[in-house]
């Protein structure tokens, strides 16, 4: 699950904007990322080591970017939001962003992952209890099962990843997971908060906290979503074992753990409707996330345990 990225940048240009917008030259860059990614890292004249990201400008981008400081102002534990997102040029279509260079930290909590996982979502949905679910449209796509684009089931991503185009290589019945999923996930009637759709090992840093409490350090800003709270609980559930390097989905006895830990820290049990809700996102997202993995020419991980488990997933979705 990784957001989409603009086309590349020139260096040069990168430079500029840096001394536009963030008063210091770089004098040291390195690569950081494939560089497909559109992330630099540079050290400034001025000392400060930060990360320069370049994206497609958009409303969302907008959005997401007044979150991010909302949740660093509010204490959650993430990179410093520096500059941006600004034009990087004449070009408005292309936008810059910038935020202190921040590398510390574990991939994995070293205790209770599926808790600690669940807790920081609850945070991250209470510190953006204010944000205008509005302007977050539209959502990444493994969270886009409302899409209106005719007789698909996945939405479009973009040409050259397109997961409709292994639709017919898919293992049988794995279709069908997916529409019963979205089905039940286009029937529900809840309120849209604002929350991170990528949270795993892909965009979170673990640091020992306070007695040896598992301490996070939020990244990838540009995934949050304005969807349900169930689907938002339902979606860490399902992926936040995922790596850097392999995506992965939980089993269901640890999504329960996740969904469990999320309404204790927010304060209040979920409905049975929300409840049917989380697991049939748990199901949508393994399912697009297993197309996913066959457009990479790579079924895995994910295809295994939905295959496995879809039944069970979809019966406490109440499908």
């Amino acid at each position: 699950m990784t957001a989409n990225t603009a086309d590349p940048a020139p260096p040069g240009t990168i430079a500029a904007w840096c001394e536009r917008h963030l008063g210091s030259p770089p004098v040291h860059s390195f690569i950081t990322e494939a560089p497909s990614s559109q992330l630099w890292g540079f050290e400034l004249a001025d000392g400060r080591v930060i990360a320069i990201k370049v994206r497609s400008a958009s409303d969302r981008l907008d959005a997401c970017t007044a979150a991010h400081r909302t949740a660093y102002a509010k204490g959650i534990d993430c990179p410093a939001p520096l500059a941006g997102p600004a034009p990087l040029s004449e070009d408005a279509e292309l936008a810059v962003l910038a935020e202190m260079w921040r590398s510390d930290g574990a991939i994995w909590p070293s205790d209770d992952p599926p808790g600690n996982y669940g807790r920081l979502q609850a945070a991250l949905v209470a510190a953006l209890a204010d944000a205008d679910p509005a302007g977050f449209a539209p959502p990444p796509a493994w969270l886009r099962y409302d899409h209106r684009a005719a007789r698909r089931l996945w939405p479009p991503v973009d040409a050259l990843r397109d997961p409709e185009a292994v639709q017919r290589d898919l293992p049988p019945g794995l279709t069908r997971y997916a529409e019963a999923a979205r089905e039940r996930l286009l029937a529900a009637r809840l309120p849209a908060v604002v929350g991170h759709g990528g949270l795993s090992g892909v965009h979170v840093r673990w640091l020992d906290g306070a007695e040896g409490t598992p301490h996070p350090v939020v990244h990838g800003w540009e995934e949050l979503a304005a969807r349900p709270e169930a689907v938002l609980a339902g979606c860490v559930a399902t992926a936040f074992n995922g790596l850097p390097d392999q995506a992965r989905i939980a089993p269901v006895v640890e999504g329960e753990h996740v969904l469990a830990s999320y309404q204790a820290a927010s304060g209040r049990e979920f409905t049975d409707e929300e409840l049917q809700v989380a697991w049939a996102t748990s199901v949508w997202v393994a399912c697009h996330t297993a197309a996913m993995e066959h457009l990479d020419g790579a079924p895995g991980q994910v295809t295994h345990q939905v295959m496995t488990d879809a039944p069970l997933r979809l019966h406490l979705a109440g499908c």
